[in-house]
């Protein structure tokens, strides 16, 4: 086992930008080359969350050719599930980085420190919630990044990896993310899944076009062995449809629950109450309010990240980033979000804990959307999401490295 030495007196606030990118290059390329697991960077003066960050990084390139669970190759995933998310000032799609493994650690090796580092002295000049240098953001971008892309793309390589290890035990399990399969699953065991229409085919037909054009046909994937889930369009409870407009989309909970390696115990890493916006189908765009579901039961100020997702020139708009960072009031309805306390945050956790119990004991870790809408006031959940996203939520930074450690420890054995 290769044991480094480290300055312990360099820190964030004292590191500068060649030490951090010196130490990125140092721990990314011993994993790369030894292919030795994360416990073999061994050091007292290396932060677990800068290890957990570049270790994912190089299993990224390892498992890039391999199974993923809903994709032929975890390359392909990536490729699928990237092509929408823009770096904010690139105007790329970061799908184009996937295309092989080659370009990918090509990405890692050199764009990714310059992204970083051009990153860094931008938040140095108009973050002004926070004052600090370049060098103390350059090492937070580049060793430890805490922002949403950073724990969504943590979260899918540590799930890519258990269901690569895991495959014969799991794959059950991982089925579950196709979104038909967890309906029916559901209601076998009698989980609140929202319901279906039980007929074999709908015919949709517009108003106005002639001549056998304007007319659609699905087949019912529960009944006729088709592709398509057909529902009923639920609405939202009267407490949620006091907080948006009258035509904001059925607006959801994100809970995030997870097990650790060494326990079945299930726990929420996060809670997130997406306010769905304006005329919009989903609530994927959307406000993002934390609730503290360990006190208080209060939603924070709101966030967003649609700027990670402006294509073109939109990507140069920076008012989402930072304007937009603070909706303590609803931009459309103007109610005030911030302060609301949630009235049935334990319901809902009760109800995703169970579901991660029965349906999918063994999976690190899930994402749940669990609407609560105005059919008797109930609970419904709407699907489930293995590689999951916290959409800005609070989470406790400490546990949360510590889960991803153990894990990726686990899976190395």
């Amino acid at each position: 086992m290769t044991t480094y030495r480290y300055n312990k007196t360099l820190s964030k606030r004292n590191m500068w930008i060649g030490e951090t990118l010196s130490l990125y290059y140092r721990i990314f390329f011993y994993y790369l080359y030894s292919g030795k697991g994360i416990d073999a960077y061994r050091t007292s003066g290396i932060d677990r969350r800068v290890l957990i960050h570049i270790y994912s990084l190089v299993l990224t390139i390892r498992l890039f050719s391999f199974r993923h669970y809903r994709a032929k190759s975890y390359g392909e995933d990536l490729r699928a599930n990237l092509r929408n998310v823009i770096v904010p000032f690139t105007i790329i799609p970061l799908s184009i980085f996937c295309f092989n493994k080659f370009i990918c650690l090509f990405f890692l090796i050199f764009i990714y420190p310059l992204w970083a580092l051009i990153g860094s002295i931008y938040l140095s000049i108009y973050d002004t919630k926070n004052s600090q240098t370049i060098n103390q953001y350059f090492y937070e971008q580049l060793l430890k990044p805490n922002y949403w892309f950073a724990t969504w793309r943590m979260n899918c390589t540590i799930v890519a990896y258990h269901s690569y290890k895991k495959w014969e035990q799991t794959k059950q399990q991982y089925s579950m993310e196709d979104k038909g399969r967890f309906l029916i699953e559901g209601k076998k065991l009698n989980i609140p899944v929202t319901p279906i229409l039980e007929i074999p085919r709908i015919m949709i037909k517009h108003k106005s076009i002639e001549g056998g054009m304007g007319i659609n046909v699905y087949d019912n994937f529960a009944i006729n062995d088709g592709d398509w889930i057909i529902q009923k369009v639920f609405s939202n409870s009267d407490f949620i449809q006091n907080l948006v407009t009258s035509n904001a989309p059925l607006s959801t909970v994100r809970i995030i629950t997870s097990r650790d390696s060494s326990s079945s115990l299930i726990k929420v890493k996060t809670m997130v109450f997406r306010a769905g916006r304006f005329q919009q189908k989903t609530d994927h765009n959307a406000i993002f309010y934390n609730i503290d579901f360990n006190s208080s039961h209060c939603l924070s100020s709101g966030t967003t990240n649609r700027h990670w997702y402006q294509s073109g020139l939109k990507s140069f708009d920076t008012t989402s980033m930072w304007q937009g960072q603070n909706y303590s009031i609803h931009p459309d309805s103007y109610q005030q979000l911030e302060g609301i306390k949630w009235p049935n945050v334990n319901e809902m956790i009760q109800c995703v804990s169970h579901a991660h119990e029965i349906l999918c004991p063994d999976i690190p870790i899930i994402g749940w959307d669990v609407a609560w809408t105005n059919e008797n006031n109930q609970l419904m959940l709407l699907e489930l999401n293995i590689s999951c996203n916290f959409f800005n939520g609070h989470f406790d930074t400490k546990d949360y490295t510590n889960f991803c450690y153990d894990w990726f420890h686990t899976l190395d054995i």
